[in-house]
This record gives C-alpha cells, structure tokens and sequence, in this order.
C-alpha cells in the first residue's frame, strides 16, 4: 500500500512539473515570437576603409583608417523604418578653453567635441511612397551630390576637397545635422530632398546654442529621355547675426551608366565674413564589373579673400588611379596618384604623392 501511495506522489510531482515546462514552454515561445516579429527586419551594414599615404609635405607618411562604419537598420511597421550608425574610426577631440593670468594662458575648461562623436546617423523614417518619405533624427544633410553617395561606392579614395578639407570646422557635404527632412523621387524624374536642422553640419551631436535654424534642400532632375543622366543644383541658409550666417550653394551633373561617370560639381560657402569655393570634374571608365579607372581635377579655395599659406591658399589636384574588386565585389584596392600645387602661395610645394588603399563592405 505504501508502494501504491508512493508511486501515486512521484507521479503527481512529475506532472505538475511537466505543466510547468510546458507552460514555461509556451511562454517562452510567445516572447521568441514577439522578438522574432521586432527583430527579424534588422539588418547590419558595415564598412572598413584603410589606406597609407606617402609624398604628401602637408601630412607625415602613414596608414590611417579613414573608415570603420557599423550601422543598423529596420522595420518597426511597414511604413516606419529605423537606422543608427557608427565611425569607430573617429577620434574624439577635446575643447580647451583658457584665461589669461598676470603670466600665462590658464586652463579653465575641457569639453568633448561633440563633432567628433562616433554616432553618426540615429533617425526614424516614415516613407509613405517612393514620392515622399520623411526622416526625424541626425542625418546627413542635403547638400551636394557626392556627399549623399555611400564612401564605398566613391571612386577615389578620398572625397573631394571642399568635402575632406574641414580645418574651418566643417565640410560642404558628408555632414550631419540635427533635424527633419523631406525626401522622394516622383514620376517626372524630379529627385527632391528638403528639410531643416539645427546647423550645417556645425552643430551634430549637441544642442542648438542658438534659435536660428538651417534651412537646406537639394533637387535633381533624371532626364526620362537619358535615365542615366541628371542634373541640379543644393543650398542652405542658416540667418542671424552677420559672424553666425550660413550659405551655401552647388550645382551638380552626374552621367553614369555601366561603363561610365562623368560627374561635375560647383560648391560655394559663406560663414559669416569667410567666403570659400570649390568644384571639381570627374571621369571613370569600368571595363568590366572588377576594374575600373578614374581621373578626377579638384579646385578648392579655403579663403577667397587671402592667398597668405597653406591655410586659406588656393589649392588644386589632379588625381588618377585605379581600382580592382575581390572576391565578389565586397572587398576592394586602390591606388590614386595625386599632383597637388598651390599655384598662389610659395609654401609647400608641388608635389606627387600617393594613397594605396583597402577597403570590405559586409
């Protein structure tokens, strides 16, 4: 009889754990299905770009890694999308602020350059169409045609100059805002993107120290008769005090199909009494999917008011070279031979110098 109570006891225990289990099961189930409809969406993005630079008199010879790109995106619904991304590769910098004593320059504070973040896109999207979608978060702005073009898609190794050149604090494309844009591509080839932001580019990654918002818009048209070809023009405005404003204006023209690029631009900038200019023509032939050859001449003037040095002379390139794809096209090497000469100034001097790079997408 006690064997009889015995084995009844074990078998009662052993199935109320099994509903437990069970029940934990199902549970468990529903939470994996709830993350598996959040998750599933997301996608992962990276870019590596490493290269090393050798005879150019304004930079000692060296490897750099230019890029180290991590982003992340997805679906939260089928109209509302998000992305975040990262530049491993960016240092961050200090602000020193000082006071002078009876007897030296006093350290009173350090702040980090908030410029010098890693976080480079974290924004939410609602596209509503292939017409119009909208974006809310830190973006690159609109401004200029190759800033909007991905690095690992670029046809040289490094941008062009009044892109790369940000010894006045910032660029005039591949930059990032604060703010809210509208984007879209309608049925007439009209390619628009408009939004407003906190700054130009100056102010990503903190809080506007001022009311004054930056208006910026791009538009280019696709000809319908010649798909590959379009053609347009981007600006912006930022008002307020005369030392504070911003403006800027480009144009752009781009050909390109399987073979070929033809690519020109025109890039203009005001910041307050500093007036800056650059453009540049650009040519690429690929013979096939793994090779191609680029020729590009850059004109870029920091300063158009004073030719005095490196720091606000004209300066001007003449770059070529030519890149192989690996492996199925997710790793690529390159080399670009640039002539570059600051016709207006006596320091530094011509010179040739070259970049060997290597670079993955995954």
């Amino acid at each position: 009889m006690l064997h009889v109570r015995a084995r009844a006891r074990w078998a009662l225990a052993a199935g109320f754990v099994t509903a437990l289990v069970l029940g934990d099961a199902r549970t468990s189930g529903a939470q994996d299905s709830l993350l598996a409809r959040v998750f599933a969406p997301t996608e992962i993005h990276g870019f590596i770009q490493t290269y090393y630079r050798s005879g150019d008199p304004t930079i000692t010879d060296g490897f750099r890694l230019r890029k180290a790109d991590l982003k992340f995106s997805g679906e939260v619904s089928p109209h509302v999308r998000w992305r975040i991304g990262f530049d491993a590769a960016k240092a961050l910098n200090l602000l020193l602020t000082g006071n002078d004593t009876l007897d030296a320059l006093a350290l009173t504070a350090v702040s980090a350059d908030q410029r010098s973040r890693m976080l480079q896109d974290a924004a939410i999207t609602w596209v509503q169409s292939k017409s119009f979608s909208a974006d809310v978060g830190q973006q690159i702005i609109p401004l200029g045609l190759e800033g909007t073009i991905p690095t690992s898609a670029v046809e040289t190794i490094e941008r062009t100059m009044f892109i790369v050149e940000r010894s006045r604090g910032t660029g005039l494309g591949d930059v990032r805002d604060v703010g809210a844009s509208a984007n879209g591509f309608t049925p007439i080839g009209l390619e628009y993107h408009g939004g407003m932001f906190n700054g130009t580019g100056d102010d990503v990654g903190t809080v506007d120290q001022n009311p004054q918002k930056a208006v910026v818009g791009r538009i280019s048209y696709h000809a319908r008769i010649v798909p590959d070809l379009q053609f347009g023009g981007s600006g912006a405005f930022e008002s307020g005090p005369f030392i504070q404003r911003r403006e800027r204006a480009g144009s752009e023209f781009q050909y390109r199909d399987l073979r070929f690029t033809v690519r020109a631009e025109t890039m203009s900038a005001r910041d307050g009494p500093l007036h800056r200019f650059g453009w540049y023509t650009l040519g690429a032939y690929r013979p096939n999917n793994e090779l191609q050859f680029v020729a590009r001449f850059d004109s870029w003037d920091r300063d158009l008011e004073h030719e005095t040095g490196f720091t606000d002379g004209l300066e001007r390139q003449l770059t070529w070279g030519a890149s192989y794809q690996l492996d199925g096209n997710v790793a690529k090497f390159a080399i670009n031979f640039v002539y570059q000469t600051f016709p207006n100034v006596p320091s530094p001097p011509s010179a040739t110098f070259v970049l060997i790079a290597f670079q993955s997408v995954f």
